[in-house]
């Protein structure tokens, strides 16, 4: 690769190519479904009926490349191999969308991935050694393996006592230290979709909340108590044993909540004015009955509106922690009958990501018409969405053949039985180390949730010189991406494809076709195989890569 950086024809290489092959999305005849959810149709029969009256016209369905990329980085994280697209695209059949997303719906790599999102969204990044993020993973897990549904799934979040052993839902509360203000706060966010935070302080300026409001949820959070009990024997997410601290969480009766602030006690009170008379033990689950009871108007709301941002690049209501009078819905008909249908329909999460993933406002492509190029909110066509940290990671990973140059290091393909098996626990071990260093890059400094790889200096630089993707390009390191792709293929064209599989999960047009080969005869190498690096280079660096489109 020292060539590459010591020439400017790679350079003038991947301008040219960003100007014409960026965000390029072929366009194939859509597939049809053999049958659609109900809800689904009743969601794009609004949407449609929407941007009829705005005068919109939709843009056309996505090709089966651009959909299977799509919905593999949304439901498990990163882009498709290059085989995955392949057999997609090969597949004849009218159902197969519909059979691709029940697939990935009941996938190992569905329940990882969204496994990794819902920890995050409860606890944080914290670091992969943190017993309570070990213990949450654990429960998340298996909560979503089982499909819990959502209202239990919170119930048991908000309500979780007796010993960690029996349940690592309570790993929720002892993350927060069992602060009744700051589980509040965040349990609001989350929960309900409500920016209650300011009222901690103050009464809130732009909403309806009062200091009074905030402290009359946060006395439900009183008198949390928690005993060490022995440790826990388990297995980490890499099959190591591993003990874990044992915890025993315990309410004592706290009728009132003294607050500072306010000079004065407050006693637990539901956000509609409310006074809570029950069992002072007992009162968490009283707080997440209310919470999560079908009268609530922000609970299935809040969680119908987080989904549907994941998938649409755009929620209903921008920021989905916004809801409230400064922050109206964009489609408050459309997002009450979601919530409501998702209620009828017991609280289940898979049922909620189905509907979204039938729709043809999902599978339309992100090439827009004249008609619909400024919209932002009524959904005519897929909107452009930076990669989450995550997403980036893990697909950098995937295209740069990170397991397999690992694995060959070790000889880990040839090894069995336990030998084997401390391999792929040193490949978790590296691809964890790579992922701190990474979300290290994206750190801004303020300590806030990062969300999405926007590109900044040193991720470019990252890119640029990492050795990951250095390393993966080097076509005379055995192992190396590049390497196999040269061996494995002769033809210039099979080993383009292949690459174009394998990093844009698509294949070259014919124009991206002859612009290579003209590069390739016009270049100044004598090795035409550093072609290919720079092939590989330009396009792992490229918009389409970096963004779900």
């Amino acid at each position: 690769m020292k060539i590459l950086f010591q020439t400017l024809i790679p350079y003038a290489f991947a301008l040219l190519f960003f100007a014409f092959s960026t965000l390029n999305c072929t366009k194939v005849a859509p597939t049809t479904t053999r049958y659609i959810p109900a809800s689904t149709k009743h969601l794009d029969r609004h949407i449609n009926a929407v941007l009829k009256r705005e005068g919109l016209q939709p843009s056309e369905m996505s090709g089966d490349a651009e959909f299977l990329r799509r919905i593999h980085l949304d439901m498990t994280g990163k882009i498709p191999t290059p085989e995955e697209v392949l057999n997609f695209i090969k597949d004849g059949s009218t159902d197969k969308r519909q059979k691709k997303i029940d697939d990935l719906l009941q996938s190992e790599a569905a329940i990882a991935y969204w496994t990794e999102l819902w920890v995050n969204w409860l606890i944080g990044r914290r670091d992969a050694g943190d017993e309570r993020r070990i213990g949450l993973t654990f429960w998340v897990r298996d909560a979503l393996a089982q499909n819990m549904p959502y209202n239990q799934f919170v119930q048991e979040l908000i309500a979780a006592d007796g010993e960690l052993r029996h349940s690592g839902a309570g790993n929720y509360i002892l993350r927060y230290d069992s602060s009744p203000v700051v589980l509040t706060s965040h349990s609001s966010r989350l929960f309900l979709g409500l920016p209650m935070q300011c009222a901690e302080c103050h009464d809130h300026k732009t909403e309806a909340w009062l200091q009074a409001d905030f402290y009359g949820v946060a006395a439900f959070f009183t008198g949390i108590e928690s005993e060490q009990k022995g440790r826990i024997q388990t297995m980490d997410m890499r099959g190591a044993e591993r003990e874990l601290e044992n915890f025993l969480i315990t309410n004592k009766p706290e009728r009132a909540m003294w607050v500072d602030r306010m000079k004065t006690e407050i006693s637990p009170r539901f956000l509609d004015g409310t006074e809570y008379n029950g069992s002072l033990r007992e009162k968490r689950k009283a707080l997440a009955a209310w919470m999560t009871d079908k009268s609530n108007p922000y609970f299935s709301q809040a969680i119908v509106n987080r989904i549907w941002k994941h998938f649409m690049g755009r929620g209903f209501v921008e920021p989905v922690d916004g809801f409230g009078e400064e922050h109206l819905p964009t489609n408050p008909k459309l997002l009450a009958w979601f919530a409501d249908d998702f209620v009828i329909h017991g609280y289940n999460l898979q049922h909620l990501m189905r509907i979204i993933l039938n729709s043809e406002a999902y599978q339309r492509t992100s090439e827009t018409n004249e008609s619909n190029k400024d919209d932002e909110i009524y959904y005519s066509h897929a909107y452009i969405k930076p990669l989450s940290a995550e997403q980036f990671f893990y697909s950098m990973l995937q295209a740069t053949g990170f397991d397999r140059h690992q694995r060959r290091k070790e000889g880990g393909d040839e090894s069995g039985g336990e030998d084997r098996k401390n391999t792929l626990r040193r490949l978790e071990d590296r691809k964890r180390e790579h992922l701190e260093r990474f979300l290290f890059l994206l750190d801004n400094g303020e300590m806030e949730e990062i969300e999405a790889f926007n590109g900044t200096v040193p991720q470019a630089l990252m890119m640029i010189n990492g050795s990951l993707v250095n390393d993966s390009a080097d076509h005379t390191d055995r192992g190396s991406f590049v390497n196999y792709v040269l061996g494995k293929w002769r033809d210039p064209i099979e080993r383009m494809e292949y690459i174009y599989l394998n990093v844009l999960s698509r294949l070259p047009t014919s124009q991206e076709k002859t612009y290579f080969q003209r590069y390739m005869d016009r270049s100044l190498y004598r090795n035409k195989d550093l072609a290919y690096e720079d092939l590989y280079w330009v396009l792992l660096n490229s918009a389409e890569f970096s963004l779900n489109h």
